[in-house]
């Protein structure tokens, strides 16, 4: 099995992405988690490399090649933007604070602890990434997402419902901000019924926590679910929230 696909470099371009490799997880009859391990491994990977790559905003293509082999599922990510590396260490320290993990870090930690394997070469024109998932290692929801925002006594309750993905994540900020700019010094974030969230996603309730951490008040994140709990404990997040 190989498909290709070809898209501009621009962040609305990725969910055609998610889209195809949806299909092909379908057509293979893959685990839903493996299906969406590979998503979100992948539209990381390709967020980087529209944002290090190409940081001048220069119009380009990149070229997404997946193929099974061995009972592997390849992601051969192709561009020939900047040199950019995604492999080699990043500056810092190991752990992150919550200033490092608004301006970057989450999306390489993602792709490294969802994958199997991931390895960078260069031609010096043409740059390709790697990533590689074992079949034997969460069915994906509608590329939606719904906020509602109710005002109660003594605060705010948010409902997510649906993706917080890459682009999603701009309409979510764009929602809450409003609420932040009220300096509401109480929130609660219903998450019951979100079933994805990328390191975009991510940096929306990072950027919640400073917020209302500024104004001295709570944020209280409840009813999240497993698979999205986890995102949070790989990427170190968990112990930045109160979740209940």
């Amino acid at each position: 099995m190989e498909k290709e696909i070809i898209i501009e470099n621009d962040l609305s371009e990725i969910i055609r992405i998610t889209r195809l490799l949806e299909s092909i997880g379908v057509t293979l009859f893959l685990p839903s988690t493996t299906t969406r391990q590979i998503c979100l491994a992948v539209e990381e990977a390709v967020s980087c490399i529209i944002h290090h790559a190409y940081p001048n905003g220069e119009k380009s293509k990149i070229k997404l090649r997946i193929s099974q082999v061995n009972g592997d599922i390849n992601c051969m990510i192709i561009n020939n933007g900047l040199f950019f590396d995604p492999t080699l260490p990043l500056e810092g320290s190991d752990k992150s604070s919550l200033e490092d993990m608004l301006t970057g870090g989450l999306g390489f930690f993602l792709i490294f602890r969802t994958m199997d394997e991931v390895a960078y070469h260069t031609d010096g024109s043409q740059h390709y990434l790697m990533l590689t998932k074992g079949l034997g290692t969460i069915d994906e929801p509608e590329s939606t997402l719904n906020t509602n925002i109710c005002k109660v006594a003594g605060g705010v309750i948010i409902t997510a419902e649906g993706r917080l993905d890459t682009m999603n994540a701009r309409k979510f900020e764009s929602v809450i901000r409003p609420v932040l700019d009220n300096c509401t010094t109480k929130i609660i974030l219903n998450c019951e019924e979100l079933t994805y969230i990328s390191s975009s996603g991510l940096r929306c309730f990072i950027l919640m926590q400073k917020k209302v951490d500024s104004l001295h008040g709570k944020l209280i994140l409840k009813g999240v679910l497993p698979e999205i709990r986890n995102i949070f404990d790989m990427t170190g997040c968990s112990s930045l929230f109160t979740i209940h």
